[in-house]
Formats: C-alpha cells, sequence, structure tokens
C-alpha cells in the first residue's frame, strides 16, 4: 500500500545541505501529517469520500491534503494530544479531601504516606 502523505524530502532543493526554510517545511510538513493521514484514510471509503468531495488517490490526485478538512482534522488531533497531556495526573486530591489523611498518618505535610527515614539494624 502506497501512502503518499508519507512522502517527503527533506533537501527540497536537491543541492546537497539543508536550508532554513526546508527545516520550517519539515516542521509544517510534520505538524500536518495527523490531517493528511486521516483524509487519505477516509479517501479510501467510497461514500464518505464522495461527501467530503476528498481527491486523495493516485487516480485525482492528492489536493485534498491542503484542504480545510485536513487542516480541522490536525487542529483536532493535535488540540487532543494536548488536552490529554494536560489531564495527566488531574485526578489528585484536592487540599480538603487530604486533610483527614493527614491528620492520621504522621509525616511531612504534602507527604501523607512518608514515614521519615527507615531506622538502621544493629
Amino acid at each position: 500500500m502506497n501512502i503518499q502523505a508519507l512522502h517527503f524530502v527533506l533537501d527540497i532543493d536537491g543541492n546537497g545541505s539543508v536550508a532554513g526554510w526546508e527545516v520550517i517545511e519539515a516542521l509544517k510538513w510534520a505538524f500536518s501529517l495527523p490531517g493528511r493521514l486521516m483524509v487519505e484514510g477516509l479517501g479510501n471509503i467510497p461514500f464518505v469520500a464522495d461527501t467530503f468531495h476528498i481527491q486523495a488517490s493516485a487516480a485525482t490526485g492528492y489536493a485534498s491534503f491542503h484542504s480545510l478538512l485536513a487542516t480541522v482534522l490536525t487542529l483536532l488531533f493535535w488540540v487532543g494530544c494536548l488536552v490529554l497531556i494536560t489531564r495527566i495526573g488531574a485526578d489528585r486530591k484536592t487540599a480538603d479531601a487530604a486533610a483527614p489523611d493527614t491528620a492520621t498518618t504522621p509525616g511531612a505535610p504534602g507527604m501523607p504516606h512518608y514515614r521519615g527515614p527507615k531506622a538502621r539494624k544493629t
């Protein structure tokens, strides 16, 4: 299976060196890759391709890679990633819920399960 969205050449002008603008183009390509992959995948489903007018095949060309649909899918992907990253560890107890726990357990404030250093064995 040929996935056209994955085709990329870093040295675009072919002069043997990588210029700053080529690095910026590579970053743009990497940022837009999730949406382009989703559009190419949806373009292989006939009724979805007809509904959204997706042209992402060798027969029709790959003009849909730079469409509004690909941009929206890319933005949704990256916003979803940011939401997931910021939600990691969000289920921590609040200070009010942790207060009864710390009152019954000896230890340092903010560390309810810490009981200090272990005594040396003699």
